[in-house]
């Protein structure tokens, strides 16, 4: 992760130079995190969420389910760092080290209101801008050193902080209230509508907070209401998520060229994590470039939450991907929503990608981000 002060062209372009080349990075994090996932399941299955905590305090290790409840544990707590990793990320892009401690402790708080990778997105942006501010204050000479290394720091990480409890975090909760309010009546009209809105709530934001809502909407109607509606709404919710993930992997493979090297790396695995319901899977690919993935993912999951709700597919448990494949009713029929909506997101995202692409720059083989050692050396497209 390069921080080059010489960087030149508006915020914009180089805000989108800082993401484009997070891919190395998020991409480890994301395996690391959905490979333990998976692994947890697949040794004990998807009930050993029920029991996690009790294996983990009173189990014994000589069993295969306490090794599967820890592996799951590490794997959870592993995907949920996005928030507080993307926003150092891009706080350390804007303005250097110092601001790298108030990017990632406003990234803690955007994660506990579950802002997701886009809270802490917006985490990062502020303390980077705000640290940028406080170093072009001119400081006498004999401050300089306590000022950089501490002073500056410190208020950029109470202002970002306060910017996140007092603007960012109240409009999330609020947001959150309203849909869990709207949403019950929502299943009284149209399908079509409720499958597209459920869609487009999980694809927005991929775990964040309007994400883990649809879905905890569907596990709560399953667990308190079992009926076919909240099956089919259950059912509407997985096959959604699955769709960024798979599709971002099979867009890799379509066109390898609108991808970076570590992009098409990472779509090698990307679409277990599709498959095992792991939607933080599609993240890496959402941060390096959100105006084009996240608008596809959308759309996908939209038409895939139309679809499943439309054709009457149920699932009865609170999970879903492989895992969950004996509890679908009408499984052709989630398979081909799913299906569709992974072709509908593969094939918008590769339109809008290839409507921005650049000739690459010389001695490279790829286009280098304007003024970025990192993007000059890794040939990150733009």
């Amino acid at each position: 992760m390069d921080h080059d002060p010489t960087q030149t062209g508006h915020f914009g372009s180089r805000l989108g130079g800082w993401l484009a080349s997070s891919t190395p990075y998020m991409a480890s994090l994301a395996a690391v995190g959905g490979l333990l996932t998976v692994l947890g399941f697949a040794i004990s299955g998807p009930d050993i969420t029920m029991t996690m905590s009790t294996l983990l305090n009173d189990g014994s290790w000589a069993q295969p389910d306490t090794w599967a409840a820890l592996l799951l544990q590490t794997g959870v707590s592993a995907l949920a760092l996005f928030a507080p990793i993307v926003a150092g990320y891009v706080a350390y892009g804007i303005a250097g080290l110092a601001a790298l401690a108030p990017g990632v402790i406003g990234g803690m708080v955007a994660m506990n209101f579950r802002g997701g990778f886009l809270g802490g997105l917006i985490a990062g942006v502020v303390a980077g801008a705000v640290t940028v501010v406080l170093q072009r204050i001119a400081v006498p000479s004999v401050l300089r050193g306590i000022t950089s290394m501490a002073l500056g720091p410190l208020l950029s990480t109470v202002v970002t902080t306060a910017a996140m409890f007092i603007l960012v975090g109240p409009q999330i909760t609020s947001l959150t209230e309203w849909l869990n309010n709207e949403l019950p009546p929502l299943t009284w009209g149209s399908t079509v509508v409720c499958g597209m809105l459920l869609g487009l709530m999980v694809g927005f934001d991929l775990s964040g907070a309007l994400s883990k809502s649809a879905i905890a909407f569907a596990v709560t109607g399953v667990e308190t209401a079992p009926n076919t509606l909240n099956f089919t709404i259950m059912a509407t919710v997985v096959a959604a998520a699955m769709v960024p993930p798979l599709a971002m992997s099979l867009a890799t493979v379509v066109r390898r060229s609108l991808f970076t090297p570590a992009e098409r790396a990472y779509g090698k695995v990307a679409w277990l994590f599709g498959a095992a319901f792991v939607q933080e899977g599609a993240i890496p690919f959402a941060v390096a470039d959100p105006l084009r993935v996240l608008p596809a993912a959308m759309a996908g999951s939209a038409v895939t939450g139309a679809i499943t709700m439309t054709l009457g597919s149920t699932q009865t448990v609170p999970y879903g991907g492989v895992f969950a494949a004996g509890h679908l009713g009408k499984p052709l029929f989630f398979v081909a929503a799913v299906a569709i909506g992974v072709l509908v997101t593969a094939g918008l995202v590769l339109v809008l990608k290839s409507l921005r692409r650049a000739a690459p720059a010389k001695g490279t083989t790829g286009t280098a981000i304007p003024g970025t050692r990192k993007g000059q050396r890794d040939g990150v497209r733009t």
